[in-house]
């Protein structure tokens, strides 16, 4: 089977460690890397976590390569409400025995990008930062680059403004970059993943379940609920970050449409998405992504549980051997 080559681009952060392992579970995926940016904590911290999920998945061999520290235009502004002081409090996990590999994000994307036999294809679930820089520098890698999975954005809703979603708010200039690139970009914004939740009462399964995966998983639950449902109300914790991943191996489960999308950079709508989802001929603009606004949860859910199933199974093998 030919394997979609993949980097992911990421800020761990609860949702982005259970997105991490959707993807290591998935056998679908070249997974060339792991590149960190500054979002959900600083860049530090976010490095160090994603470090820490290879460590628990036995999977130290993917490379994480730090990127930005700071947004384009200002400095960064961590979601320690929603990640708390380590960008993944809840769980306890050991100190990696691996570093971070010695090169910066956009130059190893680039280096991937590059000898990669056929297109790759970005993942970008933290701000766009790392996925910008890449494309300023290196223009002429554009045509390798297969689609751009981000999660970011949404229509009715923000979570940092009444308009705009933490990733793209962090850094609506690059967001900007990405949009305007002309690689086909698939957005999973709060439209979606407030409706790819984890219901309070399905945090038993994971529980339940033996195995350090599992366990990890839902200890993520238990924190990522403080702020989701202990604070904002909602039925149970949004796996945001999980759905630019997910998509990927099964995209029949996910509801959208093309779409020209745009972000913008001025007064009360800074870091607001625009997305023109109106019938084709009323539009002024040419379609530019693809916008998503609903999943079928179940199914999602399942996925979510078979990838944890897979790693167990890996690491015993691997414990074993």
């Amino acid at each position: 089977m030919n394997k979609t080559p993949i980097i992911i681009d990421c800020d761990p952060g609860h949702d982005d460690a259970i997105a991490l392992l959707i993807a290591l579970a998935s056998d679908k995926f070249d997974l060339r890397g792991i590149t960190t940016v500054a979002g959900n904590q600083t860049l530090a911290k976010t490095t160090l976590n994603a470090l820490k999920v290879l460590e628990l998945c036995k999977r130290t061999e993917v490379k994480v390569v730090p990127g930005r520290s700071n947004p384009f235009m200002k400095e960064v502004i961590v979601a320690k409400d929603v990640h708390g002081e380590s960008g993944m409090d809840g769980p306890v996990l050991p100190t990696p025995t691996t570093k971070p590999y010695p090169m910066f994000a956009a130059e190893f994307i680039a280096d991937e990008v590059e000898k990669c036999p056929t297109k790759m294809t970005l993942v970008a679930v933290g701000p766009f930062t790392n996925i910008a820089t890449f494309l300023l520098a290196y223009p002429h890698l554009h045509s390798k680059i297969e689609k751009i999975h981000v999660m970011g954005g949404g229509i009715y809703e923000g979570n940092r403004t009444y308009l705009a979603e933490f990733n793209v708010w962090n850094d609506p200039e690059a967001a900007k970059v990405v949009t305007n690139s002309k690689i086909p970009v698939h957005f999973f914004g709060l439209d979606v993943t407030h409706r790819a939740v984890i219901l309070k009462e399905e945090f038993e399964i994971f529980r339940n379940e033996k195995g350090p995966v599992f366990q990890f998983v839902a200890d993520l639950l238990d924190f990522f609920a403080i702020c989701y449902i202990g604070e904002r109300g909602l039925p149970g914790c949004p796996m945001h970050d999980s759905c630019a991943v997910a998509s990927l191996i099964d995209l029949s489960m996910f509801v959208g449409e093309e779409a020209f999308i745009d972000v913008e950079l001025d007064g009360k709508t800074r870091g607001a998405c625009v997305v023109d989802l109106r019938p084709v001929g009323r539009r002024v603009d040419a379609n530019n992504g693809f916008f998503y606004y609903d999943v079928d949860r179940p199914r999602f859910l399942q996925l979510i549980i078979d990838s944890c199933r897979r790693l167990e199974s890996d690491i015993k093998a691997k414990e074993q051997a």
